[in-house]
């Protein structure tokens, strides 16, 4: 049994994927600022034992700005973090990412597998039964920080999504050169849309490798993502069967937090919460 939730946030990204033994698996560390929420707190509400991996694919400050309070909480109530997991190349340059190494060494740092016909970096791990991949440009090529944002690729049964980050289109086409990328990307049922959504991180070369079932969009701030780009996703989606989802596309603008659940041998299910202060309404 697994669920992977992307949350509603205003600041950065967030997602979480927690396991049926209480452990989780956190990618960034987002919060919202209008409704309240913060990673610390779905992570107390499941009486969550262990981070199994904090994955911090992006490197400005709207996404690094949450790493103090998650830590602080992790202190206070005794919170293990068993792996962290960041662009060895920019590990060392943010506070936020060097106080994160003090609970647990960057994974990346220790094992990577080299690409020579594309001179790109890669690592794959499992926790369990999920498989995690990751591949990310360096910085001695691309100093953009966008474009070093950490690409992570998570596999359960018959869940399989990307987390590009704050990708632009450069990085993309710089990774597109590893054949391993590109054949992790034929794989993708569940895309998850780079940099919010914006046409920045839209890049259309990526949709020659990967046809994914349904697109998911985390907004940034309090924006709607354009039409273009909303069209753009739609007609990229083949669309799931009704067992799995009603739509293409979400947004976590338009319906909130967006879960994929994942029970037995039962087919995944994709559905979506939107919450406010004053109400709340299932979608």
């Amino acid at each position: 049994m697994l669920d992977i939730h992307i949350f509603d946030v205003d600041h950065g990204f967030c997602a979480a994927i927690d396991r049926s033994n209480h452990n989780t698996i956190l990618i960034d560390t987002g919060f919202n600022s209008r409704t309240g929420f913060s990673p610390w707190q779905h992570l107390l509400k499941r009486h969550c034992r262990t981070i199994d991996c904090l994955i911090m694919p992006a490197y400005d400050p709207d996404h690094l700005a949450g790493i103090p309070t998650l830590l602080d909480h992790c202190l206070e109530h005794g919170l293990n973090i068993n792996l962290l997991v960041a662009n060895p190349t920019m590990a060392d340059q943010y506070p936020e990412l060097k106080a994160a190494s003090l609970w647990a060494k960057n994974s990346l740092d220790v094992t990577t597998k080299m690409h020579p016909e594309c001179h790109k970096i890669s690592q794959n791990m499992k926790i369990d039964d999920v498989g995690l991949s990751f591949f990310w440009n360096d910085q001695d090529t691309y100093h953009d920080s966008y474009d070093l944002s950490l690409v992570a690729f998570v596999s359960y049964d018959d869940i399989e999504i990307v987390f590009p980050s704050n990708l632009t289109v450069a990085g993309w086409h710089a990774l597109l050169q590893c054949e391993d990328f590109r054949a992790h990307l034929r794989r993708v049922n569940t895309f998850v849309a780079a940099n919010h959504g914006h046409e920045s991180g839209y890049c259309p070369e990526i949709f020659n490798y990967c046809r994914p079932d349904v697109v998911l969009i985390s907004n940034q701030g309090n924006q709607r993502v354009s039409p273009d780009m909303l069209n753009q996703y739609t007609v990229h989606a083949k669309g799931a069967s009704d067992r799995v989802c009603d739509r293409k596309v979400f947004t976590t603008y338009d319906n909130g937090t967006i879960t994929i659940s994942k029970c037995l041998d039962r087919l995944r299910h994709i559905t979506a919460k939107l919450v406010s202060r004053q109400f709340e309404t299932v979608a």
